[in-house]
């Protein structure tokens, strides 16, 4: 039974999602490495058969598909990644620039060089009255000075675009004893990852979400800090889901199997059943803090995770809401399907239990054994009392 959608299980961690990747993203960003090897190892033969084959300028430093009956599939796919119909949300060509040093290699009008978009986007009028629109910049550059012909005389706004261009090409140094190379715009180092073409996607395609991306602190086993997500995205499979989507027939079979007197809706279960509010009261009254029960699962972490606790103490308070939950979780399907019952001062202190096992856990700690490490939180609880 589906709970999630696949779009939000595919989301990084940070924008709430569960960091799974999409295998069709995945791809593109594959295939996005394709593009960074032809423009790294333009003396390759593969390259060199690649531009014979259709045609392309030898100074291109990205691919390109010109229109013909006779291109290979596999080329097809991956000049195809600059096509609007691409599902890489953002442009391929954009995200690689040309770093000059001998500009032999790089085209003035048409590489993108200087700044973040070609000088063609930049300046549109001054590349049409241009009569060097094909030229490389390296023939550009003679005794100092930039040789730039225009098919007639400037006029108002095309003189201060002329200006502007000017200051700009004043702090270009060429050094001719240094290839031109490609550079990936998105790196620090110029490199491409496969790993950061990925991250582009995802920042491109989905908003970050503070209060989800703040569960994943390596605090609990990952299996409960999944189901903490899936409790502040209010996707546990309760009762009423059941009842919702007639797996259960009866609502009488969809009561709360803690009280019995209220529909196990998901706010319900983790929150307003007494029994539930009454464990949560035993966390809080053994840190001395005085709460008022939210409306929600989500307004409940909210306030958890924003505390102005620090080091060990932030680490057992933080543990205490994945715990809590988790203990909720099990205690409810014991009770189902065990038929068990336990009162709430005893899951209050199964809770405390779980919180020394992590925190001993995470910490390596192995001099102490659970007991002892119990009255050592209880210690530490006492810090802020």
């Amino acid at each position: 039974m589906h709970v999630v959608r696949w779009d939000e299980i595919t989301r990084k961690k940070s924008n709430g999602g569960l960091g799974v990747k999409k295998l069709a993203q995945q791809n593109l960003a594959l295939l996005a490495k394709w593009w960074w090897r032809f423009g790294k190892d333009k003396e390759a033969l593969w390259v060199k058969v690649i531009k014979g084959k259709y045609g392309l300028d030898a100074n291109c430093w990205l691919p390109y598909i010109r229109v013909s009956g006779s291109s290979s599939r596999i080329w097809r796919d991956i000049c195809s990644l600059d096509s609007p119909s691409s599902r890489l949300v953002y442009s391929i060509r954009d995200s690689f620039r040309a770093q000059v040093n001998s500009g032999d290699a790089t085209m003035f009008w048409e590489h993108v060089w200087l700044g973040e978009s070609a000088l063609k986007e930049d300046y549109p009028r001054l590349f049409s009255l241009s009569t060097q629109k094909e030229v490389l910049i390296s023939t550009l550059r003679t005794a100092g000075s930039w040789d730039l012909l225009f098919r007639r005389d400037m006029f108002g706004r095309e003189k201060q675009e002329m200006e502007n261009l000017k200051a700009r090409l004043q702090l270009v140094v060429l050094n001719p004893l240094k290839p031109d190379s490609l550079q990936w715009r998105w790196t620090g180092d110029g490199i491409f990852p496969v790993k950061s073409a990925y991250a582009q996607w995802e920042l491109q395609n989905h908003s970050s979400c503070t209060l989800l991306g703040s569960l994943w602190k390596n605090l609990a086993p990952p299996k409960v800090e999944i189901f903490a997500w899936m409790a502040v995205k209010e996707r546990a499979v309760t009762r009423s889901v059941l009842l919702s989507r007639n797996l259960i027939n009866d609502i009488h079979l969809a009561l709360c199997p803690l009280c019995s007197l209220h529909l196990e809706t998901h706010q319900h279960l983790f929150l307003h059943c007494h029994f539930s509010w009454n464990v949560w009261s035993i966390i809080l009254d053994w840190w001395n803090i005085k709460w008022v029960c939210p409306i929600s699962v989500p307004d409940l972490a909210q306030w958890w995770f924003t505390n102005g606790f620090f080091n060990l103490e932030k680490y057992v308070w933080e543990i205490c809401f994945y715990a809590t939950l988790w203990s909720l979780w099990l205690v409810r399907n014991d009770t189902i399907f065990n038929n068990s019952s336990k009162q709430a001062w005893e899951v209050g202190d199964l809770v405390i239990t779980r919180v020394a096992m992590w925190i001993k856990a995470k910490f390596d700690i192995k001099v102490y054994s659970i007991e002892e490490f119990k009255i050592f939180l209880d210690g530490v609880r006492k810090l802020r009392v």
